[in-house]
């Protein structure tokens, strides 16, 4: 019967690796009727199951990633702390993979195998790293009943981890945001949230709230058998279309656990409590769930009876205790070398000396005792053993990858420096290249300006007014021309109009006429200055011992002034028509 399921879950990882639509139950550790065939399949039998998967992944019908997928789903169900790890390092790996980053979905497949496996483990600050960015993905995803899901299972762990409080607050929201009709999909999230707050009551001693949260379960159920039209079937977890005796199970199982958690909250007030007729009402109480549950089909499988034990205990009920720890022993075969069968095996001795207790014999009681010991040693020296081998294995990869990482590196960043400097010289040809194109072109442009420059000196060496006919004016002009010249009149930066006209007698409207029509319309400073520049350009020339500043001193300009009005009026600045020249 294993072969045919293990068969069964390779085909339908196979369909999926085909791109086929298929139907898949996530969160396996919250699918009720399918745990017990988990355990058997994966727990007892993991070699079978791994072998059809290396069988499948030799012949090609899957991909290396989803057997990889496969790998870590079958390691994550496992009892063995090794697989367990195995399990959470392959899905460490796979979340970096391609085809899971560039796939929502497919990273809440994985993260769903690191919850169920830190939650098989009791590692809850991963199980809240876990949960926490499943939950990113959702609000991402606008998976609204899947984020409450998770949102529940981060209550209760932040509810274990001493934020009692705040753990509250998250578990009932998420509860309050889940309640009410809708789809078979949130009616489930629903139930585990109220699970999850379920389980935080009882860590914390809290059994008399559990009974009305149980009784929330069995109503939902209830309200969805009678109004079964309000509930989609369209959820990608939960659906009854290809197999409607999956509904039939999933009831079943969601009732078993209610009345398991009802009969364990009423056991353990009748085991606390003082008031003996409040004691004989809830133990009671607790029978009657306990019969509903044995009753179940899901009160009958490997879990089940592991979660009912110690409320038959709790009920001073030690026969049926012990007779419910020997089928487990019975279900679990050889595999007894697990941490599992270590509890088993204690539970059996609590409840062999109780009963014995009562009659008196604590033989059996010492014998598993002893067996329990001795087992946990052998666990615990196997672990240390198995840890030391797996951490070394672990170094020793991870030492060789930072090895071949580090080459790869190097040799990637020779690369870049490489390139690097290549890039950098020869841009530092091409800057000279057109630095020196661009410096050539200038002096070129500069000695043909220059050029020109001298060629209207020549011309401009003729005074103006000589070329005009002869008339009072022409001579007026004439002399006031010659003595601002050879007077060096222009020499004196405070040249004033009124100077002139003071000096030859004359009126300032008479000097503007006569500039006007003898100096091209020029006004008197810009005719000066035209005079201060021929005579700069003289000196530029001709002086070639002065500096640029006493030349703009000889004419009667400042450096920066003469600067300004040599570039405006020839195109070059004064030092760079001396370097053409």
């Amino acid at each position: 019967m294993n072969k045919y399921i293990i068969i069964a879950v390779l085909m339908t990882f196979c369909a999926c690796s085909n791109d086929r639509p298929v139907r898949q139950l996530e969160h396996l550790g919250n699918t009720p009727y399918q745990q017990d065939t988990i355990l058997v399949t994966y727990a007892t039998q993991p070699e079978r199951a791994l072998a059809l998967l290396d069988s499948a992944l030799l012949l090609g019908n899957i991909s290396d990633y989803r057997g990889q997928v496969i790998r870590a789903t079958i390691y994550s169900k496992s009892l063995m702390e090794q697989r367990l790890d195995s399990a959470i390092l392959i899905c460490q790996s796979l979340l970096s993979h391609d085809s899971v980053r560039n796939a929502p979905t497919e990273q809440e497949n994985i993260l769903d195998m690191l919850i169920v496996t830190s939650r098989l483990r009791h590692d809850d600050e991963a199980y809240l790293q876990w949960a926490t960015q499943k939950v990113t993905i959702c609000q991402q995803q606008g998976e609204e009943t899947e984020r409450w899901r998770t949102e529940a299972d981060i209550g209760l762990l932040m509810t274990f981890l001493g934020q009692v409080d705040e753990g509250f607050m998250k578990l009932d929201e998420a509860i309050s945001r889940l309640d009410g009709p809708g789809s078979i999909d949130r009616m489930d999230a629903f139930i585990i949230a109220v699970k999850r707050k379920i389980n935080a009551l009882n860590d914390l001693g809290c059994y008399a709230d559990v009974i009305p949260l149980a009784q929330r379960t069995l109503d939902r159920l209830d309200h969805y058998e009678q109004h079964t039209s309000d509930y989609k079937e369209d959820s990608y977890r939960l659906s009854w279309s290809d197999n409607p005796a999956d509904r039939d199970r999933y009831l079943d199982f969601s009732r078993a656990q209610a009345w398991g958690f009802m009969a364990q909250a009423y056991a353990l007030l009748s085991e606390k409590g003082t008031v003996k007729s409040e004691k004989l009402a809830a133990a009671q109480k607790a029978r009657e769930y306990l019969a509903l549950f044995d009753q179940s089909g899901y009160g009958k499988t490997f879990m089940a009876r592991r979660f009912i034990a110690p409320t038959q205990m709790a009920l001073g009920m030690y026969d049926e205790a012990l007779e419910t720890y020997d089928e487990m022993e019975r279900r679990m075969g050889t595999d007894t070398l697990n941490d599992d069968y270590a509890v088993i095996l204690r539970s059996r001795a609590t409840a062999a000396y109780a009963r014995a207790t009562a009659n008196s014999q604590l033989n059996q009681a010492y014998d598993l005792m002893s067996r329990y010991a001795s087992l946990s040693n052998i666990l615990s020296d196997s672990l240390h053993r198995s840890e030391a081998h797996n951490y070394a294995a672990r170094y020793h990869a991870q030492e060789q990858q930072l090895q071949i990482q580090e080459k790869a590196d190097e040799a990637e960043r020779s690369h870049i420096i490489s390139m690097a400097i290549a890039v950098i010289a020869l841009l530092a040809i091409a800057f000279a290249i057109y630095f020196f194109r661009q410096k050539r072109i200038i002096s070129e442009k500069n000695h043909a300006l220059v050029r020109m420059i001298n060629d209207q000196a020549e011309v401009l060496s003729v005074p103006l007014a000589s070329q005009k006919e002869d008339g009072e004016k022409v001579s007026m002009f004439n002399s006031i021309d010659s003595v601002i010249r050879n007077e060096r009149l222009y020499a004196n930066i405070g040249l004033q109009r009124q100077d002139i006209c003071d000096r030859f007698g004359i009126s300032r409207h008479a000097l503007n006429d006569l500039l006007a029509e003898h100096a091209d319309g020029l006004s008197f400073p810009q005719y000066v200055n035209n005079i201060r520049l021929e005579e700069a350009l003289r000196l530029l020339r001709k002086e070639t011992s002065k500096t640029v500043t006493t030349i703009a001193d000889d004419v009667g300009f400042t450096p920066a002034n003469l600067r300004e009005q040599f570039k405006k009026k020839y195109g070059v600045t004064p030092l760079e028509y001396r370097q053409n020249l």
